[in-house]
């Protein structure tokens, strides 16, 4: 087995992001749409198939190689999702590959015994098409396209003389793979494909001969089936949305306005009204109507007294409201009752002047 420089990365890469990842967690939902990098590391199982063919004499020999190796690379891709069917493209470049070599035992047409062939793979690439079907954080998908690889095959000739020549070997390939979100930039899988990278000819010189130097063809081939460990980081995974914004608030409704009943007295008088008497009655129903609240109990007089006088005058009346209001039921410890005498006037006026508007008690419920 050989150990490629890019494999020895990729699983230092795997070994440092996975714990820190698993951490965090797979989110609810993924958005698998936009473009994505990463590296993966895994094992090939190769046919490496090679041999060598003197056309003038007709010469051959030939060799297969079974050969075991870990692989790993990059990769780098783009998808589009659809609800929950995912489209995307992706192409991968991955070192390490097989090798083999043979031996002629017997001269054969050209050959002599001791001859000797190596031939060799050391990268592989690929650009494929991909269609999953996502489901929660996962992600299961086949892939397919086309495949391309090295070979390089070196002849080394008994007597003096070697030659070598490559070529790239272009085929199918095709697989899928099982893809799992462990943050919404950060995936990690696992995929198997299998590939026939076809065979192609290569120039290995000229092999001298009794007939003297004669031309030799090689013929190379290369199949492969891999199983992949992949992490990659997703750079299309959109921000969390923004939290919804809180509904406005109504505006609180104005407060009521507050209820006012006015008992009007007769000029220099404390004496309730018939119709004064009327108002009281509606005040004291409002008040049992609306629950206990406290109610303002307010007299007032005109300016045809003296002040002092006046002032004594409106805080009868207010009383003599107050204690009709007890009588219909409103209790007194829930009465402010005061006296504001010849000040406030309903209508302003001159100094002695008798306004029946401002003889009054005004009860004022909130």
């Amino acid at each position: 087995m050989r150990y490629s420089a890019t494999a020895a990365a990729g699983f230092a890469l795997l070994s440092s992001t996975l714990p820190a990842a698993a951490q965090i967690g797979p989110p609810a939902a993924v958005n698998w749409g936009g473009p994505y990098v990463g590296l993966n590391l895994g094992g090939e199982w190769t046919r490496l198939g090679s041999s060598a063919t003197i056309p003038a004499t007709g010469g051959r020999v030939s060799q297969t190689a079974h050969d075991t190796n870990i692989t790993g690379g990059g990769q780098a891709g783009y998808n589009w999702q659809l609800n929950n069917f995912v489209l995307g493209v992706e192409g991968d470049f991955r070192g390490g590959g097989p090798s083999g070599s043979g031996r002629v035992g017997a001269a054969n047409g050209g050959f002599v015994a001791g001859d000797n062939f190596n031939t060799s793979s050391s990268w592989n690439a690929s650009a494929r098409g991909r269609v999953g079907y996502a489901f929660g954080p996962a992600l299961l998908y086949a892939t397919g396209g086309i495949a391309f690889a090295d070979v390089s095959m070196k002849a080394n000739y008994v007597g003096g003389g070697s030659s070598s020549d490559s070529t790239v070997l272009m085929g199918p390939t095709a697989g899928g793979g099982l893809e799992y979100a462990l943050t919404p930039n950060v995936s990690v899988g696992a995929e198997y494909r299998y590939t026939d990278y076809g065979h192609d000819h290569v120039n290995l010189g000229r092999r001298a001969t009794a007939a003297g130097l004669v031309p030799v063809t090689g013929n190379v081939s290369l199949r492969e089936q891999a199983i992949l460990a992949k992490v990659n980081y997703h750079f299309g995974a959109p921000p969390p949305p923004p939290a919804p914004l809180p509904a406005a608030m109504p505006a609180p409704p104005p407060p009521p306005a507050p209820k006012v009943f006015i008992v009007f007295f007769d000029w220099d008088k404390a004496n309730i009204t018939s119709d004064g008497m009327a108002i009281i009655q509606q005040a004291a129903a409002a008040y049992r109507s609306g629950g206990p609240v406290q109610i303002q109990v307010t007299g007032y007089t005109d300016r045809s007294g003296s002040p002092s006088y006046n002032q004594r005058l409106s805080e009868r009346r207010a009383n003599a409201v107050a204690n009709a209001l007890s009588q219909q039921g409103v209790p007194r410890n829930q009465m402010a009752v005061s006296g504001h005498g010849e000040n406030d006037n309903r209508v302003p006026t001159a100094d002695g002047v008798r306004e029946p508007q401002n003889r009054r008690v005004e009860i004022t419920a909130p």
